[in-house]
C-alpha cells in the first residue's frame, strides 16, 4: 500500500500548491464575468460530469489514475506559460476535467482497498491528503504573498510533481473496474432529494465567483491571506469530522439541514466583515459544513438508491449542472449591479446569496428519513 500513500500525499501536495489560488489570482489579473464563473465552478462541476460519464464505461482504475494524472501534469505546466486570458480559462477547464478522470480512478482503487474497513481506511487516506495540502498551501501563500505573478512558478512545480505521481501510479499493486451503468431509473424519494440538491447547488454556487472578487476588490487580500483562510477551514475539518459523523448517524435529516444552513455564514461574512480577520473567524464553520457534506448526503443516497452507483452518478451530474448555472447567475448579478459601484454590488449579491442559502436549506427538512430495516 506504500505507493498508494505516497501517490495521494504528493498529488494533493502538488494540487494544493496552486489550486486554492486559481480563482483569486484570476480575479486579480482581470478575469471576470462568465470567464470567472467558469474558473470558479470548474473544480466542482467538471469532475462531477466526468465521473458521471465514466460510469458508463468499463475502464480500470489504475488506467484512469495514470492517464488523468499525466494529462493534469502537462496542463499545469502549460498554465505556467500562459497569460491570464481566455486561453488560460480554456486550458484550466481541461485541467479540471483531467483531475476528474484521475479522481474517478482513485475512487475505484479505494473502493477495493477499503472493502474490509471503509471508514477507518478512507479516513486514513483522507488525513494524509489534508495534511499535505495544508503545508503546500501555506508554502505558496507565504512565498508569493503580493507578488502575484510568481504563482506561475508554483503552477510549474505542481505540473512536475503530477508527472512524477503519474509514473508512481504505474506501481500500484491494486486495481479495480466496475461494470458499466445501464439505465437511470429513480424512486420517488431519491428524485425529491436530487431536485432539492439541484436547487441548493444553484444557490450555493452563486457565491463562488463573488468570493475572489471580494478578496481582491473589497478586502485587498494577498496570497498569504487566502492561504490562512484555507488553513483555518482545513484544521476545523480535521478537528470536527469524526464528531460530526456521529451526529449524522443520530439525526441525518437535521444535520443535512444544518449543514446547508451554515453555508450562509460565508457570503454573510464577506458582506458584513470589516477586516480579513473576521473572514478567518467565519471559516471555522467550514469544518462543520465540510464534515456534513462528506457524510450526510452520501449516506442518504446509499440508503435510498436501489443501485448506489446510479444514485451517486446522478448526484454528481445534478450537482455539477447546478454549479455551472449558479456560478453564471452570480457573475451576471454583479455585472447588473455594478452601477452601484463594484464593492457595493459584491456586498449586495453576497447578502442575496446568504438569504437564498437559508431559504433553500429549509427544503432539506422535507426529505423523508429512511429507517434501517430491523430483523
Amino acid at each position: 500500500m506504500k505507493p498508494l500513500r505516497t501517490y495521494i500525499i504528493i498529488k494533493n501536495f502538488a494540487s494544493s500548491l496552486s489550486q486554492p489560488f486559481i480563482s483569486f489570482v484570476s480575479a486579480a489579473f482581470g478575469i471576470s464575468g462568465e470567464s470567472l464563473a467558469i474558473v470558479s465552478s470548474a473544480g466542482s462541476a467538471l469532475p462531477s460530469f466526468i465521473q458521471f460519464l465514466l460510469g458508463f464505461f468499463n475502464i480500470r482504475g489504475k488506467t484512469l489514475t495514470f492517464a488523468g494524472t499525466l494529462v493534469s501534469g502537462i496542463l499545469w505546466i502549460s498554465l505556467s506559460f500562459i497569460p491570464f486570458n481566455s486561453i488560460f480559462v480554456i486550458v484550466y477547464v481541461f485541467l479540471e476535467a483531467s483531475l476528474g478522470v484521475s479522481a474517478y480512478g482513485w475512487y475505484l482503487i479505494m473502493e477495493r482497498v477499503s472493502n474490509t474497513s471503509r471508514g477507518k481506511i478512507l479516513a486514513q487516506y483522507s488525513f494524509y491528503s489534508v495534511i499535505g495540502g495544508i503545508i503546500a498551501t501555506l508554502i505558496t501563500g507565504f512565498a508569493v504573498n503580493r507578488e502575484f505573478g510568481e504563482v506561475k512558478y508554483f503552477f510549474l512545480t505542481s505540473g512536475l510533481l503530477f508527472l512524477f505521481t503519474s509514473l508512481l501510479s504505474l506501481s500500484f499493486d491494486v486495481d479495480y473496474a466496475r461494470k458499466p451503468l445501464k439505465g437511470l431509473s429513480l424512486n420517488k424519494e431519491l428524485t425529491k432529494f436530487l431536485l432539492i440538491t439541484f436547487l441548493f447547488d444553484v444557490v450555493w454556487s452563486m457565491a463562488w465567483p463573488l468570493f475572489p472578487l471580494a478578496q481582491v476588490y473589497v478586502f485587498n487580500m494577498s496570497f498569504e491571506n487566502v492561504a490562512i483562510i484555507d488553513l483555518v477551514a482545513n484544521f476545523s475539518t480535521l478537528l470536527l469530522q469524526r464528531k460530526i459523523g456521529e451526529l449524522v448517524d443520530k439525526n441525518r435529516r437535521l444535520m443535512m439541514f444544518l449543514g446547508r444552513l451554515a453555508l450562509s455564514v460565508f457570503p454573510l461574512s464577506y458582506a458584513l466583515s470589516t477586516s480579513v480577520y473576521e473572514i478567518y473567524l467565519a471559516n471555522i464553520v467550514a469544518g462543520f459544513t465540510s464534515s456534513i457534506n462528506s457524510t450526510a448526503y452520501l449516506s442518504y443516497i446509499y440508503d435510498n438508491s436501489k443501485d448506489v452507483r446510479k444514485g451517486l452518478g446522478l448526484y454528481n451530474a445534478v450537482g455539477g449542472l447546478g454549479d455551472i448555472i449558479g456560478s453564471s447567475i452570480g457573475s451576471l448579478g454583479v455585472e447588473e449591479l455594478e452601477f452601484l459601484g463594484l464593492v457595493v454590488a459584491i456586498k449586495v449579491m453576497m447578502l442575496v446569496v446568504a438569504s437564498l442559502r437559508v431559504t433553500a436549506s429549509l427544503f432539506y427538512l422535507k426529505i423523508q428519513e429512511v429507517k434501517p430495516i430491523k430483523f
